[in-house]
């Protein structure tokens, strides 16, 4: 697998201008054909606080969000609503969560281009078809997220564990929160195994949060099956089924998992925790992952 750095000499391709969803992640394309240029935006002034009929300028800027197209093998898949940073992992992980690549090995080539904008990846003969032709379903994500699936994959195996272990992770994934502390209104998420925090991300959507777990997870050559995730977000059915792709057996939110992802995580056997805290958490479903 080759990698072009970001601000590589390629010509980038020109696409159609889109407003993300109010919370981040993956826009479907449609008129491919039709391109617009890149629209670009000035970084704002950071807010001013009104209190007590009083205005006073703050210094805290809010999370950058920008929009990086997705195109696989000459074609335009997607747009991600995400957070600007390591986009190139972010790729790969939607393609490996939405079953078109399985490792780095499915991949010929990876660029970035037009500052940062564009991604572009030739994948190699052992990848699946790429589904443009495919049903695109709307998420609960933003409004405009989107995914090829919501089939889920049955986990077996993978580790056990106290739920005071989940309490103890979910307050190391949050004391890493930079992006949280510096800005406000990002997701965090991360991978744990036996050992603890694997792999740890932070994106504005919590869905795009799955996808760089996976992408990071390829890109260092970390297992995932039969580990656990944890995120600040809710857990939605897409994101269950991402989980269940990457072979994950325990998922746990800072806040609920829906009813559907509920389900979903039943036919999976995958143990689903929500509203963990340092003392308490909500057990929605355990396949007998948890030992209680």
């Amino acid at each position: 697998m080759t990698t072009v750095p970001p601000g590589a000499q390629t010509e980038a391709p020109q696409r159609r201008d889109r407003a993300p969803g109010p919370e981040g992640g993956v826009s479907p394309t449609e008129g491919r054909n039709e391109t617009a240029p890149v629209r670009r935006t000035a970084r704002p002034d950071p807010p001013k606080l009104y209190r007590a009929g009083q205005l006073t300028q703050l210094d805290k800027m809010p999370p950058p969000e920008r929009a990086i197209t997705l195109i696989v093998d000459g074609e335009e898949l997607a747009t991600v609503a995400c957070s600007p940073h390591r986009v190139l992992a972010l790729a790969l992980g939607f393609l490996r969560v939405e079953d078109i690549i399985q490792t780095a090995d499915d991949v010929e080539l990876m660029e970035v281009c037009d500052e940062e904008t564009v991604v572009k990846i030739r994948l190699a003969k052992t990848a699946r078809r790429v589904p443009h032709d495919r049903k695109r379903i709307l998420t609960s994500g933003c409004g405009r997220g989107v995914t090829f699936s919501l089939d889920v994959v049955p986990v077996g195996g993978g580790m056990t564990l106290r739920p005071e272990q989940l309490m103890e992770w979910m307050e190391t994934l949050l004391d890493r929160a930079e992006g949280y502390k510096e800005h406000g209104g990002t997701h965090t998420a991360g991978l744990f195994g036996p050992g603890g925090l694997e792999i740890y991300v932070e994106d504005i959507g919590r869905h795009n949060t799955i996808d760089r777990i996976a992408g990071e997870a390829i890109l260092a050559d970390i297992p995932t099956a039969g580990k656990a995730i944890l995120t600040s977000g809710r857990i939605s059915s897409e994101m269950l089924v991402k989980s269940s792709r990457l072979g994950v057996g325990i998922t746990a939110s800072r806040t609920s998992p829906t009813e559907l992802a509920v389900s979903l995580a039943q036919e999976a056997k995958i143990a689903v925790c929500g509203y963990v805290r340092r003392d308490q958490l909500r057990i929605y479903h355990d396949p007998g992952r948890l030992l209680t």
